[in-house]
């Protein structure tokens, strides 16, 4: 009976996710330096450490190559990026034209190759312009991004084996319009606090 009231309270907006949460333990965000990363990160880190209590470090890389280098190696345990560049950059393929068929890929590949899982996606499919805060000219290379997904290193999943189910919860809620208007707010505030008024805002915390 214990078991299943904690299993019911996990599901509950702000209470913890007994599963997760680890004595001692830390779950460190990689994201490199622009704005939609930081932002996805902040989100991120406010999710898991208002639902958990674990606790939640970021660490900033140079470029995209250094934080994917980091999450095949267990030197961080999530990381965001697109289904496309991941794919082609990563798993020297060129995406198709169907994204379902891109985005499986992208995890049959990254799982057998590379010792992470690619987990469910945020919503959001295009590289945002400078001005918008979004991302930089290095995402802007005429490929279909695809779709933003989260990495997972395999590692971290033995030690937080509930962290998938958890994540699950935010698959969707970064479409297009929702990243744009956040990158906006983020430009002139606290990219953290921005994350937290908008996790609240879906009861999400």
């Amino acid at each position: 009976m214990l078991a299943a009231s904690a299993g019911f309270l996990a599901l509950l907006p702000g209470a913890p996710d007994t599963g997760v949460a680890c004595v001692g333990r830390t779950i460190v965000v990689g994201y490199y330096d622009t704005p939609d990363q930081v932002m996805v990160a902040n989100i991120l880190a406010v999710f898991i450490d208002e639902r958990t209590g674990t606790t939640v470090r970021l660490s900033r890389f140079g470029s995209r190559d250094e934080a994917f280098e980091a999450i095949r190696r267990d030197r961080i345990s999530l990381f965001s990026d697109y289904s496309g560049i991941v794919l082609s950059r990563f798993g020297g393929e060129a995406p198709g034209p169907d994204p379902e068929k891109n985005f499986s890929r992208v995890k049959e590949l990254l799982n057998r190759k590379y010792n992470v899982l690619w987990l469910e996606p945020f919503g959001y499919d295009r590289v945002f312009s400078p001005e918008a805060g979004g991302a930089p000219k290095e995402g802007a290379t005429g490929l279909d991004p695809g779709t933003a997904g989260l990495m997972l290193c395999k590692d971290s999943l033995s030690r937080f084996p509930a962290l998938p189910r958890l994540l699950g919860k935010l698959r969707g809620i970064l479409d297009n319009g929702t990243m744009e208007e956040l990158l906006r707010e983020a430009a002139r505030s606290d990219p953290r606090a921005v994350a937290r008024k908008f996790l609240k805002s879906r009861k999400l915390i």
